[in-house]
């Protein structure tokens, strides 16, 4: 993806950042020190969207990792403002192995939060009189609150998300995979329509996630599409098989309605079975300007 840079390699998967990511650690500081924040504050919380972005990360390993068992390498993991990407090679086409791999992302964060919640009960912190601002405050709560909605959001069965794929490894199961595709690709889109309405009057937010998820949706659709419609054919399927040659006394007009009709971008040229050299589509195009329609292919 342009505009990444490599910042290390886990299980062979290269990890990046993508520049506009530091757009948003900006933002963040900034909205920090305009509501009254103080230096330690604008660290803290740039610190905590690190940390939050870490355990992305590991959202996206789990599908990576997931995904290599089953023999489908992924390319690299992107951090972008509004998540993580994880770029495989191929995707799974079988529903058992697509499901899983779908899961297994949401599933991390899953075991993320027992664990903060666990060492949150072993440090006493729920033991003490409740008081929700302090809860709000700390660190560990939010990052336990946080990683319980990343699993549940990706569970929106808007698909690409993880949960879209679920939804759709469930259908593959009862159709067609291209069917299956079209159906959770279109409930996707609905599920984003309603996220844009939603991003102007809750988060901003929430519309580019909205617009990945209506850009996803199509694009996969042709994907599946096109990898559909050419299972069965050869290379010898998609090659020219006939080439026509022109005679030399032919019209230029001749030779192109002929080069248009049958898309042969070259004419060889030949003379009583002699061959005397051949045009090329913008070669015929620049003579049919200057000489006419009439005028020969060879002289």
């Amino acid at each position: 993806m342009k505009w990444s840079f490599n910042i290390g390699k886990v299980a062979g998967i290269d990890i990046k950042i993508h520049l506009t990511f530091f757009l948003l650690l900006i933002w963040v500081g900034f909205s920090t020190l305009f509501s009254g924040g103080a230096a330690m504050d604008v660290v803290i919380e740039v610190l905590f969207i690190l940390t939050l972005f870490l355990c992305v990360v590991l959202h996206e390993l789990g599908h990576s990792l997931t995904a290599k068992r089953f023999g489908y390498p992924t390319r690299d993991i992107t951090l972008l403002p509004i998540g993580g990407l994880a770029r495989l090679e191929t995707l799974p086409e079988d529903p058992k192995e697509e499901m899983l791999v779908a899961t297994a992302g949401p599933a991390v964060n899953v075991l993320i939060s027992i664990l903060i919640f666990v060492v949150l009960v072993i440090s006493g912190i729920f033991a003490q009189p409740f008081n929700l601002t302090a809860m709000l405050d700390n660190f560990w709560l939010r990052l336990l609150s946080v990683n319980i909605s990343l699993a549940i959001f990706n569970l929106i069965p808007a698909f690409p998300m993880d949960g879209g794929r679920v939804l759709r490894a469930f259908l593959a199961k009862r159709m067609d995979y291209v069917r299956a595709t079209q159906i959770a690709a279109n409930i996707g889109r609905g599920f984003a329509v309603i996220m844009g309405i939603a991003g102007f009057f809750i988060n901003p937010w929430l519309i580019l996630i909205a617009t990945f998820i209506w850009s996803g949706a199509g694009s996969e659709t042709k994907s599946v599409q096109i990898k559909e419609g050419v299972k069965g054919l050869f290379v010898r399927d998609a090659m020219v098989s006939q080439f026509y040659q022109v005679e030399a006394n032919q019209t230029l007009d001749s030779v192109f309605q002929l080069s248009m009709a049958t898309g042969q971008q070259v004419m060889p040229v030949v003379s009583n079975g002699n061959f005397l050299g051949i045009i090329q589509r913008s070669d015929l195009l620049a003579a049919l300007e200057k000489y006419g329609n009439r005028s020969p292919a060879y002289t």
